[in-house]
């Protein structure tokens, strides 16, 4: 078998090139002049690139030159396409790809920086940070990430493979879906328990799609069931004899030690999703921690075409931005609204009036996202009001306090100027809508019903 053979050859020179299990993990097909060579995920082809690729190809070439097979043929490497998803870029990164360069150490290489968020997403990123840079502890396993379509899960779930990859071995990590994973014939199947005598680190996403797959949930339960250490906050003893690496040996050593055993999910759509899936199954996700991303909020998203608009030399203003911003609620549909006036620009020019953006916006792609007059609505609403008497001129308390709520969502949600906002609750003047949102504000540290109020309008407005 070519695998032996290789194994024999690298096991020749392991002073170079270090323990070969790795080559276990690769999937060898030699067809004709060709060797067809398939990594089980990305990261374990990234791995490869940067650690091993010289000295495989150096076996390859000398064991089909001690058989005289003339040529030798040529070498292809593939990537299974049922492996981790590539959609995780649906946030802007300034570099052109996640993956880790050990020549090059620093903030500007950290996987997460990428992320544009603001205080909702906080805690998620904080922890999934921490949990993906320290690999001594079992703490928070497992781990789950909910979220909306387009909130950025995948990428989360990338970011975090790679600063996994960074001091663990790739081939120890299993990154992919569901599908994927549960489709191979494989010999844990039966016997849980090898799985984690083989891999450390197990990686789905989009495990909403295990809802109507009773087997493939009781292959997870009892694959869970089988992770050394789950929900233990310490590292096994078996795990704390093997000597940590660190500083800057973690990241050059071609021989990088083993991580406490993790698993980590992704799910999409609100943590309420979780009910779908069986109960058992259920029970062992919460038995860890589950956080949830949120919806990029107006903030959010204008810095997001911001920096798309920067990268892709785009000559719009503010208030453009600040239109597309207001129509899209996710990243994805805010990419293919800039593909779009990238592409509009390249044909028509760089000069864009509004009505050139009111047009690309009607093709399809952007959402129909609230406006004030909804806004005040649903507002009236919850406070069981009539919106003509909230947008009338009564200084009744109870209208004063739902117009104030109303203008200051209106301006979290929409980023109207004071100006636009009083001409849109009945042609107030803008300094009646900024004591407005100063009220507001002062309320929201000392009213906890007004907390409750201003939380419960947000969260039902993209």
């Amino acid at each position: 078998m070519l695998k032996n053979e290789l194994r024999d050859i690298l096991a020749e020179n392991q002073t170079i090139t270090g323990e070969t299990s790795w080559l276990d993990s690769l999937t060898l097909r030699q067809e004709e002049n060709t060797l067809k060579v398939v990594f089980p995920h990305m990261y374990f082809a990234a791995w490869f690139s940067q650690h091993k690729r010289a000295a495989f190809e150096e076996a390859v070439n000398r064991h089909f030159n001690e058989q005289q097979a003339s040529p030798a043929p040529q070498i292809v490497y593939e990537r299974t396409s049922a492996s981790a998803r590539d959609v995780a870029t649906v946030m802007p990164a300034s570099r052109s790809s996640l993956s880790y360069s050990a020549e090059s150490e620093g903030p500007q290489d950290d996987p997460f920086a990428g992320f544009i968020f603001n205080g909702k997403n906080t805690f998620p990123l904080a922890t999934a940070k921490e949990i993906s840079g320290n690999t001594n502890t079992t703490a928070y396993n497992p781990f789950l990430v909910c979220g909306r379509s387009g909130t950025g899960k995948s990428l989360l779930l990338q970011s975090m493979a790679t600063t996994l990859a960074r001091t663990t071995d790739a081939a120890r990590m299993v990154c992919t879906n569901p599908a994927r994973f549960f489709s191979e014939d494989t010999a844990w199947a039966k016997s849980p328990e090898l799985f984690w005598q083989r891999y450390d680190v197990l990686m789905l996403d989009d495990i909403q799609d295990m809802s109507s797959h009773s087997g493939w949930q009781n292959k997870l339960v009892a694959c869970m069931d089988a992770c050394p250490g789950r929900q233990e906050n310490t590292s096994s003893p078996e795990r704390q004899q093997v000597v940590p690496v660190t500083g800057t040996t973690a990241f050059h050593s071609n021989r990088k030690r083993r991580a406490s055993p993790r698993m980590i999910f992704a799910c999409s759509g609100q943590t309420q999703t979780l009910r779908a899936l069986d109960e058992r199954l259920r029970s062992r996700l919460e038995s860890g921690l589950v956080v949830e991303l949120m919806e990029p909020d107006l903030d959010v998203r204008l810095r997001y075409l911001q920096l798309m608009c920067k990268e892709r030399r785009l000559p719009l203003t503010r208030e453009q931005l600040l239109f597309l911003a207001q129509r899209c609620s996710q990243f994805r549909l805010l990419q293919g609204l800039i593909l779009k006036v990238g592409a509009y620009c390249a044909v028509k020019g760089l000069n864009l009036t509004q009505t050139d953006l009111e047009n690309i916006v009607r093709t399809g792609v952007a959402e129909k996202m609230p406006g004030c007059r909804e806004i005040l609505a649903e507002v009236a609403k919850g406070l069981n009001l009539k919106p003509d008497d909230v947008l009338g001129g009564k200084r009744r308390p109870d209208l004063v306090l739902a117009r104030q709520i109303a203008m200051y969502v209106c301006r979290q949600k929409l980023g109207l100027s004071y100006p636009e906002l009083g001409r849109a609750f009945g042609g107030r003047d803008h300094s009646t809508v900024i004591h407005a949102i100063k009220k507001i504000n002062k309320l929201l540290v000392s009213d906890k019903r007004v907390q409750k109020l201003v939380t419960e309008f947000e969260m039902k407005t993209p």
